[in-house]
C-alpha cells in the first residue's frame, strides 16, 4: 500500500540498480531548466524568458564501511570505470513514486574529520537524458 501523508526522511533512499547505499545519511533529487532570454524591443521593458535543456541529479551522503554491502567502494569502481549507472530515488513501499535514469558518477568523496565521528562520503550522479517517474514494484 503506497504512503500516505508525508514521506519521512528515513524511508528515502538512493538505490543503484536493485542496491540501496548502505548506511545512508542523507538522499536527494533535484531538477533544473536552462532559461533562456527571448527578450526583444517589443517587450515593453520585461524580461521574457523561453525553458530549454532540462538537467537533473541524484545525490546523497552515507557513513563509510570497508565491509558495506553497497558503498562507496563499489560506487568508487562505477566512477573509475566511466560506467553509465541508473540511481533510482525512492521508498521501499510498493505503491510509491520514484525517480530514475541513466546517470554517471560526477562527483565522489570520502571525508574523515574530527576524532570522534564516522568517515562519511558524499555521491552526485549527473543524469543524462531523461529522468523518469514510476512507481515501486
Amino acid at each position: 500500500m503506497p504512503t500516505t501523508g508525508t514521506v519521512l526522511a528515513k524511508n528515502m533512499k538512493i538505490y543503484v540498480g536493485a542496491n540501496a547505499l548502505t548506511c545512508q545519511l542523507s538522499a536527494s533529487i533535484s531538477q533544473s531548466t536552462n532559461m533562456f532570454q527571448t527578450t526583444c524591443k517589443d517587450s515593453a521593458a520585461n524580461s521574457e524568458f523561453l525553458p530549454g535543456a532540462k538537467e537533473w541529479s541524484i545525490s546523497g551522503s552515507a557513513n563509510f564501511s570497508f565491509d558495506a554491502t553497497y558503498g562507496y567502494e563499489d560506487l568508487w569502481d562505477l566512477w573509475n570505470a566511466q560506467t553509465a549507472v541508473t540511481p533510482i530515488f525512492q521508498t521501499a513501499v510498493t505503491g510509491d513514486l520514484k525517480w530514475s535514469g541513466s546517470s554517471y558518477i560526477e562527483e565522489l568523496n570520502a571525508t574523515s574529520d574530527g576524532v570522534d565521528a564516522a568517515v562519511e562520503y558524499d555521491v552526485t550522479f549527473r543524469g543524462t537524458g531523461a529522468l523518469t517517474k514510476a512507481t515501486v514494484a
